[in-house]
């Protein structure tokens, strides 16, 4: 009786073994490929004309603008 308990233990021992030698290459190749960086939509800032992606930029009344700065700017060049 303990033999059988011994034997099936084993079988099973040697069968997970197996699986994980079939299943490694392919999470290694999983981890292996290259990610591609998302592309960001580039826009220039009306004050000063410096390109930069739209999501860093400051939004102000529906405008973007490459700092606080220049939209500062703009906040006051449209009081004066």
């Amino acid at each position: 009786m303990f033999g059988k308990i011994v034997f099936f233990v084993l079988l099973g021992l040697l069968l997970f073994v197996l699986w994980q030698k079939k299943r490694m290459p392919k999470v290694k190749q999983e981890e292996s490929e290259p990610v591609e960086p998302e592309a960001k939509k580039m826009v220039q800032c009306p004050v000063c004309g410096v390109h930069f992606a739209e999501v860093d930029g400051v939004w102000i009344s529906g405008t973007t603008y490459c700092s606080q700065e220049c939209a500062d700017k703009a906040q006051g060049a449209k009081r004066d």
